[in-house]
């Protein structure tokens, strides 16, 4: 202890049971007070014990210069009492202190031999009078100078030793109590670092949570931003993109000018997201914190802007809230990196899939063009058609149908199927329609069209063959001619309700096998009677047996045998049950039954002239049989002997004498058939002439004639009226 200026101490070098007692008590609170509260007691106590005026605590800090002393507490006397321009350290009186080299007791500042030399006794300008004055240093227990605890007295010679020892103690309270404020600033402060941290950790795996599941650029732009409005406050948060989004929407877009911001001097760019996506670094600026995105190369993609409420705006939401944003940045830039190839590649999909569309359109167009846009009204024939593609892919398969009708009362029924899906098949299913469409209307029977057929499709070398089936019907008499080419048969529901296949001679695949021969199967419908036609896309999958299929066509059938043609042809595609792998085409032609009745007669006549003979015997027993005679029966034998004797004698092979004679219509008709393709001429006879005649002939008997394909030759026929 530095004694100076004759100090009283007649008091005694020991603490009394008084002070002792203060102490205890001071010691008792601080262990409850904050360190302000604390400080003040010291401060306090120190006054109290000591007997001064006043007392203070001076924290030791520092500023920017090195050189800060604090006015922590007062006691017994105003702030305005100590000055604030001259930091008391710089004065000799209290330098010792300040410096930790002990206390300080001066009896008398005035007459001290080392500060008396002025009329302030050494103290700052300013300074509240003293004459007696004692300083103690607040020392930690590791030697750390933290403070000083200053007392004075207007009066000399206030101060003694014991004075000096219960400052001391007092000061030894202030530098526990303040070195436990450290610890516990320090230990809140890492509390708080720690909460902090938790809060930066728990949203970064919120918003990386949020991106993981983040499929496109549009919920990143929705997601983060009110996910960082929740966790941290701000008013506002924006994820700012440079590009529209995929969709065509746009995000709070940045400044229209960004991209042209790039190339100016960033201090010219007034918004402060603009700045940051043109810098590439954080731009704080009012309530507005902006951070960049940029993808791995460090290119721009955007900007996370965040708004702040409050008078310090973004300022006063701290480093902590701009590192962490910095590390949200780096992930929403990576997502962003990921959703950006999501949204190329959903693009891509997209695209993709139009173009499919559009090519399934395209070939679903072109297969439906070449199709039958309306089918003819016959007489006594309904007839419904069914069409469904397969349910996927985008190419398309080669079923047809159609419905040819003749003049004389003949309708064709025709379905196909081509191999394959492409439409190179569908192509050559227009190809096979027409073909097969010009040999039933050239007259040919169904197994000369398919036998015809097949050689054009061998001929066009495609590499496809295709099945079909053709139905031909008579609708005045219901004589039907069945022929198939691998196809499924078809199956008829007959008027009691019975469902039953149609057996027909099996041929091979059209286009399969050179100069291939097909049977004709021949039936007479004599009551109502549906047909029902159908391509193997109605009773085949992969995933299904093929009798499965045939069940539930008859079922279907069964179920709606009442129905309409069209209701039947309905239910029969609705109780297809397998997905469709192929296309599949149906035809049902409901017919109503026979007209009229039918009598036919036919008869084979030998290569030589001796057919002619044969022909008008057969002839002759026939119109006996039908009560035909008179006139009618002269002008039949006439045209019979003309049509006979033109076959033998210009193609020298055997021919085929039919009679038809129908009752109800009145007619009778001779059909000559023989096996040449030429047809017969009519020739001018001449006054002399033997022959040449008989085209001639026939032309003025009969009411009418005419000459048609039949299998490999050709038939002639002239009509009679029945008198």
């Amino acid at each position: 202890m530095d004694e100076l200026g004759g100090a009283r101490s007649d008091a005694g070098g020991g603490a009394g049971a008084a002070e002792l007692l203060e102490l205890a008590a001071m010691a008792a609170r601080l262990g409850r007070q904050d360190l302000h509260e604390a400080l003040r007691s010291v401060t306090d106590a120190g006054v109290r014990l000591t007997g001064a005026q006043y007392g203070a605590f001076f924290h030791s800090g520092e500023d920017e210069l090195g050189d800060r002393l604090d006015v922590f507490m007062l006691s017994g006397e105003p702030s305005t009492a100590f000055p604030d321009e001259v930091p008391v350290r710089h004065t000799a009186l209290f330098a010792q202190t300040f410096s930790g080299r002990g206390a300080v007791r001066v009896a008398d500042v005035l007459t001290d031999p080392r500060y008396g030399g002025n009329a302030s006794g050494g103290v700052p300008d300013g300074h509240v009078p003293v004459r007696s004055y004692l300083a103690v240093p607040v020392v930690t227990p590791e030697g750390r100078v933290i403070g000083a605890l200053l007392f004075g007295h207007r009066e000399p010679g206030r101060f003694d030793e014991r004075s000096e020892v219960a400052a001391l103690a007092v000061a030894s309270h202030a530098a526990t109590a303040a070195e436990n404020a450290r610890l516990l600033g320090s230990a809140h402060r890492a509390l708080e670092e720690a909460e902090a941290s938790a809060r930066r950790l728990e949203l970064l795996q919120r918003i990386t949570a949020l991106l993981s599941t983040a499929v496109s650029t549009a919920q990143i732009t929705r997601r983060v931003p009110a996910a960082l409005t929740r966790a941290l406050g701000c008013t506002r948060a924006h994820v700012l993109l440079l590009d529209p989004l995929p969709d065509g929407a746009r995000t709070p877009a940045l400044v229209e000018a960004a991209a042209r911001s790039f190339a100016a001097a960033p201090a010219a760019v007034r918004d402060p997201a603009t700045r940051a996506a043109a810098t590439g670094v954080p731009v704080l600026e009012g309530p507005v914190l902006a951070v960049p995105l940029t993808d791995r190369l460090r290119r721009p993609l955007g900007v996370l802007s965040t708004t702040w409420a409050g008078a310090a705006g973004a300022a006063g939401a701290g480093g902590d809230v701009s590192d962490l944003l910095l590390a949200v940045a780096g992930q929403v830039a990576q997502a962003l990196e990921r959703t950006r190839l999501f949204d190329a590649e959903r693009r891509a999909r997209d695209e993709l899939a139009a173009s499919v569309t559009a090519l399934t359109d395209l070939s679903r167009t072109l297969q439906r063009s070449l199709l039958p846009r309306r089918l003819p009204r016959l007489e006594r024939v309904q007839v419904a058609v069914r069409y469904q593609p397969a349910v996927s892919g985008a190419e398309v398969g080669g079923d047809w149908y159609d419905v040819i009708e003749a003049e004389d009362g003949l309708a064709t029924f025709v379905i196909g199927d081509v191999q394959g899906h492409s439409t190179t098949a569908a192509a050559l299913m227009g190809q096979l329609r027409t073909a097969v469409r010009a040999y039933v209307t050239e007259g040919h029977d169904p197994a000369t069209a398919l036998a015809r057929t097949s050689a054009v499709l061998l001929a066009m070398d495609a590499e496809l063959f295709a099945t079909c089936c053709l139905a031909q019907l008579d609708q005045v008499t219901g004589e039907l001619h069945l022929a198939t080419a691998g196809h499924p048969v078809p199956l008829a529901l007959v008027a009691d309700g019975r469902v039953a296949e149609v057996q027909v001679p099996a041929g091979p695949p059209l286009g399969i096998v050179e100069g291939a021969a097909y049977s004709t199967r021949r039936l007479r419908l004599d009551e109502r009677t549906r047909l029902l036609l159908y391509t193997d896309g109605v009773v085949e999958s992969p995933a299904h047996p093929l009798e499965e299929g045939v069940a539930a066509v008859r079922e279907a059938a069964l179920a709606h045998r009442d129905g309409t043609c069209d209701e039947l042809a309905d239910s029969m595609m609705a109780g297809i049950p397998h997905r469709l792998a192929d296309d599949a085409a149906l035809l049902v032609l409901d017919y109503a039954g026979p007209r009229a009745r039918r009598e036919e007669l036919v008869t084979a006549l030998p290569p030589h002239l001796g057919a002619v003979g044969d022909a008008r015997r057969f002839l002759r027993r026939a119109l006996a049989d039908w009560g035909v005679d008179g006139r009618t029966r002269d002008d039949a034998e006439l045209i019979t002997s003309e049509l006979v004797t033109n076959a033998v004698t210009h193609t020298g092979d055997p021919a085929q004498l039919s009679l038809v004679r129908e009752p109800d219509a009145g007619w009778l008709r001779i059909c000559v058939v023989d096996g040449s393709t030429r047809h017969p001429r009519r020739r001018e006879a001449g006054p002399e002439a033997l022959g040449g005649r008989g085209l001639a002939i026939v032309d003025v008997l009969a009411e009418s004639w005419g000459v048609a394909p039949q299998g490999e030759g050709k038939a002639v026929w002239a009509q009679l009226t029945l008198s």
